[in-house]
């Protein structure tokens, strides 16, 4: 079997994923994160045997340092006594994603049309079953979901405070956003069908990320939003404006609907956005007690040492702070190589930014959630994210030596 052929699993992990949590739902014997871990690992093992694995440019050196150094730091999570347990679990859903960097630096534009098309799809069948059932809400979802630690009380109007799909709502929300983001590959396409299809992802996907009500997911779709609007208007000068004029009077015209006619709704909507501030100050009291607690910032704690899995074994995990939780975790120097990197696809995607504007957008979403939330431990939503960082890597690469 061919290295391209190999490549096709790919385009099933996300529809294999959403089937996953639905059988899930319908048999307690299913075990989600052992499924979907299988799942990557085979998905790991095509690309690694396809010869996607590169050490070509300096990011490639840099990412590979990265990933290396997340998995030498179970070392020092065991010295520093979290057991090992803790340590694998975090590997499945941490740092195995993180091979899609090199699905990302192999796929080539086809290849990454059909995964991101894959994605999209995926993310939409997971929020039209969350739609349908937080409408229905029957019983055994309502047991299902306070089972999950989804709700806090099994009724219908509690579990009709947020939609939670099969995955719950800050998953989903990472999930639809990252759709979202994805959906300007097509938008931004020359061929009419490819923006057609980009139009079809990207409106109930913005939908089911409001729906699932996580503050910083709806302010990233707001974001991302803008900055499609900006790539197109500031990067692509030759493109015609009058889209983006439909557009702009298309989601005015929407929230200005919504704010006269369903203003419940809105009110609902703007207490949250307005309410940003606060979840800051609601979780920097336990940001900083486990930075405080740090035993070596140099190193960190390793892979896993603040996560949930570790709530036994440490006074003071990050439950919600992807930023602290990576910095406590590797230490100075592991958290030094990643935001190099970024640094560095940043500064070099600037100089053509509208080639990149699906992938920054992604990557730039997944910084922002992780501030408040821990969206890259999330084993269902984090390899979009490194495979988005690799295609950035390999846009760049190829827009350098084509020396445009």
């Amino acid at each position: 079997m061919t290295g391209r052929n190999l490549k096709k699993f790919l385009y099933a992990v996300y529809p294999l994923a959403v089937l996953i949590y639905l059988a899930e739902l319908i048999s307690d014997a299913v075990r989600p994160g052992i499924c979907l871990t299988a799942v990557l690992l085979l998905a790991g093992a095509c690309i690694f045997l396809s010869g996607s694995f590169t050490l070509k440019t300096t990011e490639d050196r840099i990412f590979a340092g990265y990933l290396v150094y997340n998995i030498l730091s179970g070392i020092w999570c065991l010295y520093y006594g979290i057991p090992v347990s803790v340590y694998i679990g975090e590997v499945s859903t941490t740092a195995l994603p993180m091979v899609f960097y090199y699905a990302g630096r192999d796929c080539r534009e086809e290849e990454t049309g059909r995964l991101y098309l894959s994605y999209a799809l995926a993310a939409l069948l997971m929020g039209l079953i969350g739609v349908v059932l937080y409408i229905w809400a029957p019983r055994f979802y309502l047991d299902f979901s306070y089972e999950k630690l989804f709700i806090s009380v099994a009724d219908a109007p509690t579990s009709r405070v947020r939609m939670n799909s099969l995955v719950g709502s800050g998953a989903l929300a990472a999930f639809t956003t990252y759709a979202v983001c994805v959906s300007a590959f097509f938008i931004r396409s020359g061929e009419g069908k490819k923006k057609a299809a980009g139009l079809f992802l990207i409106v109930p996907s913005v939908i089911f990320t409001f729906m699932a009500n996580q503050r910083s997911a709806m302010f990233c779709v707001i974001l991302t939003v803008i900055f499609f609007f900006f790539a197109d208007y500031v990067f692509d000068r030759t493109a015609s404006k009058k889209p983006l004029f439909i557009g702009s009077g298309c989601i005015a015209a929407a929230v200005a609907a919504v704010f006269f006619f369903a203003r419940g709704v809105f009110e609902k909507f703007y207490a949250r956005l307005i309410s940003i501030p606060q979840g800051f100050s609601e979780r920097s009291e336990s940001w900083v007690a486990a930075v405080n607690d740090m035993k070596n910032i140099w190193l960190g704690g390793g892979l896993g040492s603040r996560g949930h899995r570790a709530a036994l074994y440490q006074q003071y995990i990050v439950a919600d702070g992807g930023l602290v939780k990576l910095y406590t975790e590797m230490g100075i120097i592991g958290t030094s190589l990643i935001i190099f990197l970024i640094f560095l696809v940043y500064k070099k995607a600037f100089r053509d930014i509208g080639a990149l504007v699906p992938e920054i957008a992604v990557i730039t979403c997944a910084i922002l959630m992780s501030i408040g939330s821990n969206v890259l431990e999330i084993e269902l939503c984090a390899p979009i994210v490194y495979f988005c960082l690799g295609r950035a890597v390999r846009v760049i690469c190829e827009k350098s030596r084509s020396g445009s």
